[in-house]
């Protein structure tokens, strides 16, 4: 699925907008943790495990405040979910959103109203309705957004707040975020135990405990290197994922494809879904010739999974996640090299960018290249113009690492082990 929304690359809820607000990083609540939240739940996968828990709170009338943050509060996020009502209906909602803005010194004729509705209320089989604003000026300026999303049982509202001159830095990865949330749990009145597994990014409806109830998260994985290695994006569900909308790696970085039995990737040169294409229905640990080709892809559903051969292949792509390659950097080589790696962790995008030229970043790309070969890395299919495009392709999509640490996402060695 593709959103339309501008800001549905970052999104959440209403009541709790002015906690969410004022929270950073200095106002921290006890931790909890969503998984003991009884009944039908919202939950967002993908948002980082490493995020500060800000608030957690459930109460016996089923109330749930659960407020997370990232890098010192620049992104929060929260999911929050009230008993059902007629004082909760999307219209009333909508009024509360208004006020709220107004309160904080916000303009409400400026709030953007259900530009993505219909895609939310596709994705999670429930009503919903959506609402952009920005609240402040300047440096100041925060942008928010709210998903309220309408059960038989709960309402639901997600909201994100971001600080406005950090809005590019997160777009990419809150789409992905967003398209991973799905329903878990169950009524609590008992009645429909079954209520949020059907169709809300679970691969099946368990009505026959086919995968013992068990969910599978992702239809498909692609890496940045061969054999499913390197930096992985987990795709929740069939949908069109184009860069700069969706597509969860850097351009030009798919290296190895996973794909869920019974679905299919197909993957384009281009963006935009542009230029040749290529299928893949089977996991393809090296994509030879379409290597580091890839800017947009699709993924389908082609037919009904079995749920024995789906599970197999969840549980194999779930180990591969975050394991580094094993190297045992020569102390000789560290002692070398220590002083331009202390340079090289130092410096930031803005130093990859800011003052450079293609050419100098060439000459820095064969330098990293001879820095990691030494350290043993194997650094063989890489030239010094191809590691600098691929550097400046991480960085295009991800700009809060220094220039070692981004070097090291694309090698997939662990840079903790030179600090």
């Amino acid at each position: 699925m593709k959103y339309t929304g501008r800001f549905f690359r970052v999104s959440c809820f209403v009541f709790c907008a002015a906690v969410l607000f004022s929270l950073s990083a200095s106002v921290v609540y006890a931790a909890g943790e969503d998984a003991g939240v009884e009944g039908l739940w919202l939950r967002i996968p993908e948002f980082p495990d490493d995020a500060d828990v800000d608030e957690f709170s459930a109460d016996e009338d089923g109330e749930v405040t659960y407020i997370r943050s990232i890098d010192d509060g620049r992104f929060v996020l929260g999911v929050f979910r009230m008993p059902a009502g007629d004082e909760m209906t999307p219209e009333k909602l909508k009024e509360t959103i208004a006020e709220s803005v107004t309160n904080r010194g916000g303009d409400a004729d400026d709030i953007e109203f259900d530009t993505a509705a219909e895609d939310f209320a596709e994705l999670l089989s429930y009503p919903c309705l959506t609402a952009e604003y920005e609240i402040g000026e300047n440096g100041d300026a925060k942008k928010f957004a709210v998903i309220g999303v309408f059960t038989d049982d709960y309402v639901f509202l997600v909201q994100a707040g971001v600080q406005a001159d950090s809005f590019d830095d997160y777009t990419d990865r809150t789409q992905l975020w967003f398209e991973g949330m799905k329903f878990v749990g169950g009524s609590t009145s008992g009645e429909d135990e079954n209520e949020g597994e059907e169709g809300r990014g679970d691969l099946f409806d368990d009505e026959t405990g086919e995968n013992g109830g068990r969910e599978i998260d992702f239809v498909a994985v692609v890496y940045s290197l061969p054999e499913f290695r390197g930096v992985a994006w987990h795709i929740p569900a069939p949908g069109e994922y184009d860069l700069g909308s969706g597509f969860g790696l850097p351009n030009d970085s798919v290296c190895s494809v996973a794909v869920c039995p019974g679905y299919r990737v197909t993957l384009y040169q281009h963006s935009k879904f542009g230029g040749e294409s290529a299928e893949i229905e089977d996991n393809e640990e090296d994509l030879g010739d379409l290597k580091r080709w890839a800017s947009s892809l699709k993924v389908e559903r082609i037919e009904e999974p079995d749920p024995d051969f789906a599970l197999a292949w969840f549980e194999v792509q779930s180990e591969n996640e975050q394991v580094f390659e094993e190297i045992d950097p020569a102390p000789k080589a560290l002692k070398k090299h220590a002083e331009r790696i202390k340079r090289f962790q130092a410096a930031g995008e803005m130093s990859w960018y800011g003052t450079t030229k293609d050419a100098e970043r060439v000459k820095l790309g064969r330098e990293l290249i001879r820095i990691f070969s030494d350290l043993g890395v194997d650094m063989d299919e890489w030239e010094a113009d191809s590691f600098a495009r691929m550097m400046n392709n991480f960085y295009d999509w991800r700009k809060d690492l220094s220039v070692w640490d981004t070097a090291c996402l694309i090698l997939n060695v662990d840079p903790e082990i030179f600090k």
